[in-house]
């Protein structure tokens, strides 16, 4: 974790990795590479004409799809919390209209909900089994700036990490945590050259 996730804290992590750890042997493993978008899926979200909605769409189609690879009768099921799959959508907004924003995509006939009023997990309706491959997705960290990349947003990967951020002024190159791990870095180099000078001057 400290070799590969910026700002690892052992603190904020202990107690989630220990319940993965206890749940490890309830679900197989599986290595997933990606999921492949077809082009009729990505005419479906475009079509919304709505940046929140065609977000959280995407979003949802994606877990789909990863939970359809990790068992192959989930037949589209989302089954994250409603957190989860905001922050993957990079959508910031309130508990209303979360709940909102899941009822226009149900309208628009491209999601629906569990019979049980008690199961909050939601099936995607749009899911094109046999379309034309368009577009890979293999990072599900920020889902919502995959689709913003898709529709030429400036995005960049950040070159420690990976991970999507924008490129506001077309030069940078590194996420925020990887920019100031990399300062840190350059602090610790700085202070070693001064103080080796110093040992050689004295």
């Amino acid at each position: 974790m400290q070799e590969n996730y910026p700002g690892y804290s052992p603190a904020d992590w202990s107690l989630r990795l220990d319940t993965f750890a206890k749940n490890a042997d309830l679900y197989p493993l599986c290595e997933c590479s990606g999921v492949w978008i077809t082009a009729n899926e990505l005419k479906t979200i475009d079509a919304i004409h709505n940046k929140v909605l065609e977000r959280l769409a995407f979003t949802l189609l994606c877990l789909a799809k990863f939970n359809d690879f990790r068992n192959p009768v989930n037949n589209h099921w989302v089954s994250y919390s409603n957190g989860e799959i905001y922050k993957m959508a990079c959508i910031n907004t309130t508990a209303f209209n979360k709940d909102i924003n899941y009822h226009r995509l149900r309208e628009l006939g491209l999601i629906e909900y569990a019979k049980k009023v008690n199961n909050l997990n939601i099936r995607v309706l749009f899911i094109d089994e046999n379309g034309d491959k368009a577009l890979s997705v293999s990072d599900f960290r920020a889902l919502g700036n995959e689709w913003r990349l898709w529709k030429g947003e400036r995005y960049i990967r950040c070159e420690g990490c990976k991970t999507l951020v924008k490129n506001t002024n077309g030069k940078r190159k590194y996420c925020i945590d990887c920019a100031a791990t990399g300062k840190r870095a350059l602090d610790r180099q700085r202070m070693q050259r001064r103080r080796s000078i110093q040992i050689c001057e004295s």
